[in-house]
C-alpha cells in the first residue's frame, strides 16, 4: 500500500521523504550563509574580524551550524524540544551535515551531545542533543559518547536569561564521568546563542586532555554585540 508522505511545514507531498519536506520548503530554510566566523559562527570571515571573538576568542575552536535561528527553523526546534517532534531531527540535520561536509577543518573522533540534567531529562523524556547526535552519527559513521559528560547542577533555561547571566548559569554545571580518550571532539547541541554552554564544556574538555573542541548545532542565533 502506497503511503503519501506530506511536508511537515506546508502539507504538500514531501519529495524529500526521509526529511518529510517538499523541495519548496527545503529551499526556504534559512541556511547559514558563507563568510561567517569559523570560530563562533557569527559575522566575520575570520576570528580577527569578528566582534565576538576578537580579541578574546571562545574556548571552542570552531562552530558549524546548519541554519540561522529564525522562521521556520526556530519553530521547528521548539516543536522538537517541547512537543517531542523527533521526526523533525532529520530535516533539521541535513543543513548541518552540508555545513560539516563543506567547512569542517578537523574531523572529530567522536560526537558528544550536551548533557541534560536528570530532572529535566525525566520530565522531557529525551535529550534533543542526543537525538541530533544519533542522526549525525548514522550519516557520518562517527561514534557518539553520551556517557562522557554529566550536567550535575540543575540550571535555568538559557533563553530565559540575559546574555550576561548565561555564563554564570552554566558555570560549574558539568563534570566528566570518565577519562577522555579522544583528542578531537565535536560537541552537539540544538541552538547556540551566546556560546556560554559550549564555552563551559570546551574549557572542561580541554582541561582534561582534549586538544580540539568544535561545536555542531542545528541553528545559530547571533545576539546583538554589547
Amino acid at each position: 500500500m502506497f503511503i503519501k508522505i506530506l511536508c511537515i511545514l506546508c502539507g504538500a507531498p514531501a519529495e524529500l521523504s526521509g526529511e518529510r519536506l517538499c523541495r519548496a520548503c527545503r529551499a526556504e530554510l534559512p541556511v547559514q550563509p558563507a563568510g561567517v566566523c569559523p570560530c563562533c559562527g557569527g559575522a566575520g570571515a575570520v576570528a580577527t574580524d569578528c566582534v565576538r571573538c576578537f580579541p578574546r576568542a571562545p574556548a571552542f575552536d570552531s562552530c558549524l551550524s546548519g541554519c540561522m535561528y529564525r522562521y521556520p527553523v526556530d519553530g521547528m526546534i521548539k516543536k522538537l524540544k517541547y512537543l517531542a517532534r523527533l521526526d523533525l531531527v532529520h530535516a533539521l540535520s541535513r543543513p548541518l551535515l552540508e555545513s560539516v561536509h563543506r567547512d569542517m577543518a578537523v574531523p572529530p573522533d567522536c560526537l558528544v551531545p550536551v548533557p541534560m540534567h536528570g530532572t529535566r531529562l525525566r520530565s522531557r523524556g529525551f535529550n534533543q542533543a542526543r537525538e541530533i547526535a544519533s542522526v549525525l552519527s548514522q550519516r557520518l559513521s562517527l561514534p557518539v559518547d553520551d556517557q562522557l559528560l554529566r550536567r550535575h547542577k540543575p540550571t535555568a533555561y538559557q533563553y530565559e536569561l540575559r546574555p550576561e547571566q548565561r555564563k554564570k548559569n552554566v558555570s560549574g554545571a558539568f563534570s566528566l564521568m570518565k577519562t577522555i580518550n579522544y583528542k578531537n571532539i565535536a560537541v552537539v547541541d540544538d541552538v547556540l546563542t551566546t556560546g556560554a554552554t559550549a564555552n563551559e564544556l570546551a574549557h572542561l574538555l580541554k582541561r582534561h586532555g582534549a586538544r580540539h573542541v568544535q561545536v555542531w548545532c542545528l541553528a545559530r542565533a547571533v545576539p546583538a554585540h554589547r
